[in-house]
């Protein structure tokens, strides 16, 4: 059952999937074209200036931390990665177990990521960061080790007035993983205030949740949208014409759920424009993922 299944997935190559799971932020799939401050702040939103992504990747072993550093003077406001091992994964063969904020010294320089797989060919692990001039407001937040049983969120707030740009986490624990990692309440004209958090594993999970936050920002849009396919299950959600990513999330549904890759993807490797690229797995011969898209004004 296992071989007829993997030859019934196509490649999971960025846009193989896009006739049926690529979606573009647009009339119909957003639920928050957010330009508004949060908590109701009255200042005027601002700017993102010099967004870019920088990525790292190479063969690692299981959990073993790949870091990629911003340029000189830039900051970290998102990131994401991508585990892969050479064939188109199915069920637990392999999943990201880290997504966060690389801090050195206290102060955030960078992304991490981790990964773990559960089958024999090596693995390769691609950390991207999303990297700027220091928004106003900005800091990261941190959340102490939480227990995170399985099948339960984890969210971690922002400073009142602020709002989550980027985010991630970690799981903790014997054969644990990532199953969500997305900005929430993503609804209305709010800006998301939360970075939400989703793990599990075969054992009692623990997991740190992590938040980019700044003060309310010009022109961010949040793009949510939800799929549903065979595992591996996910897609390409796309920035409005004119604008760049600047974060994005999945949250890959399902009881025993995790995700394979949830990252930032230029113009120039989608074939049009910038994107949020998520790919999720199961147990269940099908499930859904919802996929978050971040994005704003280039300046």
């Amino acid at each position: 059952m296992r071989i007829v299944k993997r030859a019934r997935v196509a490649a999971a190559a960025l846009g193989v999937v896009a006739g049926t799971l690529v979606a573009s932020a647009g009339p119909g799939t957003s639920v928050s074209q957010a330009a508004a401050p949060a908590d109701g702040a009255t200042t005027a939103a601002s700017r993102i200036y010099g967004v870019e992504i920088v990525k790292e990747a190479g063969g690692v072993g299981d959990l073993q931390t790949q870091s990629v550093r911003c340029p000189q003077r830039k900051v970290p406001i998102g990131g994401g990665a991508e585990a892969s091992f050479g064939y188109t994964p199915w069920g637990h063969d392999i999943q990201l177990v880290s997504s966060a904020p690389l801090l050195e010294g206290g102060q955030p320089v960078g992304w991490r990521a981790s990964a773990l797989k559960f089958v024999s060919p090596g693995m390769t692990l691609t950390t991207y960061a999303i990297c700027a001039y220091e928004p106003s407001g900005y800091q990261i937040a941190q959340s102490p080790v939480t227990p995170s049983p399985k099948n339960t969120l984890t969210t971690l707030s922002c400073p009142a007035g602020k709002v989550a740009l980027g985010g991630g986490g970690e799981a903790i624990g014997a054969d644990s993983w990532l199953s969500k990692s997305y900005p929430t309440p993503v609804s209305g004209t709010a800006q998301p205030t939360q970075w939400a958090l989703g793990t599990a594993g075969w054992d009692t999970t623990t997991a740190v949740v992590h938040a980019v936050c700044a003060d309310p920002v010009h022109a961010l849009t949040v793009t949510r949208f939800n799929t549903a396919s065979e595992s591996p299950y996910g897609g390409l959600l796309k920035c409005p014409a004119g604008t760049v990513v600047a974060g994005g999330g999945a949250s890959a549904n399902g009881p025993a759920a995790s995700l394979i890759s949830s990252r930032p993807a230029k113009a120039a490797e989608t074939g049009s424009r910038d994107g949020w690229w998520a790919q999720g797995s199961d147990d269940l011969q099908s499930s859904n993922i919802d996929l978050y898209v971040m994005c704003t004004e280039p300046v």
